[in-house]
């Protein structure tokens, strides 16, 4: 039996939104009390990662000595001095991942976990393809195909899953954008697709999941034999950019800082509405994360869970597929 945490969009960053430290904490106490393997995040683990060694600290030297293992979101570069190569290293704390760039893969109790990047798009001048820069939260301005893994990366998952059918390595891929055709995806959704098909029908099961973050949505279901989960926001629950207040002075959050070794000097209590993003955001009360159990039969159980508006304060209209929870199946 193989278990382990994944949670996605954290989106730390001091003064930005109401992410803390302790909701990390939360979340790496749930991961120990469950036994698991080893932790995954999808993509927008910190919006900072330069200016936030508090977060960086809590996950790769995390008190419980667990593997964690991570992909780019498309805010892994947002800030200034976050580099990739700054930031890659600072993805995973298992030395023996296979690394290819910004991605790469391992191995653990049979299975293989495909760590993509889905931040690359094309600029059509110069007829390349590009990752996202260093301070931007997106494609390159004109890029065409945001989201996506570009050519390169798609023929390095098509080598890395036809190595795995020919051993019969089942294998889980994990990205910041989905795959999952119908729904809001990355542009390669269709190639990703027709691999898929192609090497589950030379063994079948070879690809057994396909997890992805970014949409802070909460969406399981189960195609052609292959379990898509798009996992929740940690906090973050609702994200639209109207710029309207809706937390008053009463609604107050403890903001902390830091020193550059990652330890607190201390908290004080602000109003949410100081934080700069909340004007966009309405938050959960609690973090989310899920626990994903593969059992000997290779059956796959999701433990999601389960929280409520901060202070109450819900969206008015909620997009489809926003709600405090991550389902269970």
């Amino acid at each position: 039996m193989l278990s382990f945490l994944v949670f996605a969009d954290l989106h730390y960053k001091k003064g930005m939104y109401a992410v803390r430290v302790q909701d990390l904490k939360q979340i790496m106490k749930r991961a120990h009390e469950n036994n698991v393997d080893f932790v995954l995040h999808a993509g927008d683990f910190c919006n900072d990662y330069s200016g936030s060694p508090e977060i960086v600290k809590e996950y790769l030297k995390n008190a419980y000595d667990l593997s964690v293992y991570g992909v780019y979101g498309n805010h892994e570069l947002e800030s200034a001095n976050n580099s990739m190569e700054a930031v890659t290293p600072l993805l995973t704390n298992d030395p023996n991942v296979v690394w290819e760039n910004g991605y790469y893969w391992f191995e653990r109790k049979g299975y293989r976990f495909i760590c993509a990047d889905t931040n690359y798009s094309y600029n059509e001048k110069e007829q390349v393809w590009e990752h996202n820069r260093t301070a931007s939260w997106g494609a390159p301005a004109g890029n065409l195909y945001p989201d996506s893994l570009g050519p390169e990366q798609l023929r390095w998952l098509e080598s890395v899953l036809m190595d795995a059918a020919q051993k019969k390595i089942p294998c889980i891929l994990v990205s910041h954008a989905g795959f999952v055709e119908g729904r809001k995806c990355s542009p390669d959704t269709q190639a990703v697709s027709t691999l898929i098909r192609k090497v589950n029908s030379i063994t079948p099961g070879t690809v057994r999941m396909c997890i992805n973050g970014h949409y802070h949505t909460n969406h399981l279901e189960t195609m052609e034999d292959v379990l898509y989960f798009d996992v929740n926001a940690v906090i973050n629950g609702s994200w639209v950019p109207k710029k309207e207040q809706h937390y008053t002075d009463e609604h107050t959050f403890a903001l902390e800082s830091y020193d550059r070794e990652g330890d607190c000097l201390g908290a004080e209590t602000v109003p949410l509405s100081k934080l700069w993003q909340s004007v966009n955001t309405h938050y959960f009360r609690t973090p989310l994360s899920a626990i994903v159990t593969i059992n000997d039969d290779g059956s796959i159980r999701v433990e999601g869970s389960r929280t409520g508006w901060l202070y109450d304060v819900e969206p008015v209209d909620p997009l489809p597929g926003i709600m405090p929870w991550i389902s269970s199946l």
